[in-house]
């Protein structure tokens, strides 16, 4: 039998492989024109771009969002305006500061400056269809993966009425919103998305009810990974099909309780982690990899692989990766002088 996982360690394990995630998601998710499997056939770049950047990485911020509204209650005792006003300074330091900064320097890239770069520079970041067949738009601002922390932000100013909501409504809660998400309406508005508060209050539910993250997923290990699969098979089936959309929003879903499953099972069977300052490194790499892309590490290896099937392959295996790789190292080597610095 494996042994008891606690949730923060799984959670600050989770952090680096879900921002690696991410950056796959941001890096060359771009699938031909007009290609779905059924129509063109099989072609194996594609198909793997479909796999990777349209399919798994599409749980990486279902889970960040979660885990965020089950730390923001998880160690909760009593819930006041001090509490809640506390909750919300550290955030000022944590994501507000992160998210104007980091707004900045790639409206600074981008060599354009208005305020719209704090809140929905991108109009067409994403988009889905939702179950009456109209097309959602995701807008974003300036660092478009940014958007997430802008809609934490707003979720976090939220809190007390979603305490509330918890402690009167129950598991009914979840069973009026669920529906919601699913059904796609109102999925990308700025700062309120469907998306980014159905997900942060499935975490706060278990944080709010101090029920441990982790069990709780474990209860439904085998049905999270089977749906998962099933829904995931689908996607990559129906890519650029009305019914992807839908079965996208149940893939989410399963696989967020998959992932931290997982995540279990894998730390349960060693004692090996990612060291901690790697860990801290995932937030760094989130902020800067849509900034510093390292076109130089794409020319390099066309330059030496060409640009052949299987080296197109390696490439978008191999170059997210290694790009996420050299941000680590940039911020291990900053803290590494920092502290030699407080030492000196």
């Amino acid at each position: 039998m494996s042994k008891r996982i606690g949730y923060i360690d799984a959670i600050k394990q989770l952090r680096l492989p879900l921002i690696v995630l991410i950056t796959f998601a941001h890096s060359y998710s771009g699938v031909r024109m007009g290609y779905t499997l059924w129509g063109d056939g099989w072609d194996t770049y594609e198909v793997l771009k479909i796999v990777v950047s349209q399919t798994l990485c599409k749980v990486a911020m279902p889970a960040f969002f979660v885990m965020s509204g089950y730390l923001f209650f998880a160690n909760v005792t009593e819930w006041n305006a001090k509490t809640y006003l506390g909750k919300l300074r550290r955030r000022v330091k944590t994501l507000l500061i992160p998210y104007i900064v980091w707004n900045l320097l790639m409206a600074i890239k981008l060599r354009t400056f208005s305020l719209n770069i704090f809140w929905a520079f991108w109009p067409e970041a994403g988009k889905q269809i939702d179950c009456l067949g109209h097309e959602q738009l995701m807008t974003a601002p300036a660092n478009m993966p940014l958007w997430f922390l802008r809609d934490l932000m707003v979720v976090a100013l939220l809190t007390p009425i979603i305490y509330i909501g918890i402690r009167k409504m129950g598991a009914w809660l979840l069973v009026i919103i669920t529906p919601l998400y699913l059904s796609g309406v109102c999925a990308f508005i700025p700062g309120l998305s469907a998306y980014a508060i159905y997900f942060f209050i499935l975490g706060a539910f278990l944080g709010v009810r101090k029920m441990n993250i982790i069990d709780t997923c474990m209860k439904y290990e085998k049905p999270s990974y089977f749906m998962a699969t099933i829904f995931g098979l689908a996607m990559i089936c129906t890519f650029r099909t009305p019914v992807f959309s839908s079965l996208m929003l149940c893939f989410r879903l399963v696989g967020v309780a998959a992932v931290f499953c997982l995540a279990n099972r894998l730390l349960s069977c060693t004692n090996k982690r990612i060291p901690q300052v790697v860990c801290d490194a995932s937030y760094f790499v989130y902020l800067a990899h849509y900034v510093f892309f390292f076109a130089f590490i794409d020319s390099a290896f066309f330059s030496l692989f060409g640009s052949s099937t299987p080296s197109m392959c390696i490439h978008y295996l191999a170059c997210p990766l290694l790009k996420a790789a050299i941000l680590v190292g940039v911020y291990v080597l900053y803290r590494l002088i920092v502290s030699a610095l407080r030492l000196s």
